[in-house]
């Protein structure tokens, strides 16, 4: 993934934690100290390397801060129907040229057969 790409994914996140906590503050459920913790959290995952390293991070986070779980949750789901259509697009492809067992290893996530 291209580093403009990854800029702009990273700018969505920190918006998207930024409006959590926000909303988080408005509503009491978290006080400041806790709002300076997750940003600060947060800043030491930086820089992301591509899709798969800002969804671990973002899991992590979740992980320790409940209230970021809807936004794990919203970067993950794109993400893994990206990654759904590339596996078939590729077991579709070994599949017209006639290697079967390399479709079923990509459907069974397995290294694939040489």
């Amino acid at each position: 993934m291209d580093d403009q790409s990854m800029k702009t994914i990273t700018t969505e996140v920190e918006k998207e934690l930024l409006q959590i906590i926000i909303d988080n503050l408005d509503q009491a459920k978290m006080t400041v100290e806790e709002a300076q913790a997750v940003a600060k959290e947060f800043l030491t995952l930086l820089p992301l390397q591509d899709k798969k390293d800002l969804l671990d991070k973002l899991y992590k986070l979740s992980q320790d801060h409940s209230e970021t779980k809807g936004m794990y949750l919203k970067f993950a789901k794109p993400y893994e129907e990206e990654d759904r259509l590339k596996k078939l697009e590729l077991m579709s492809q070994h599949i017209k040229n006639g290697q079967i067992e390399n479709a079923l290893a990509v459907a069974k996530g397995t290294p694939q057969p040489a």
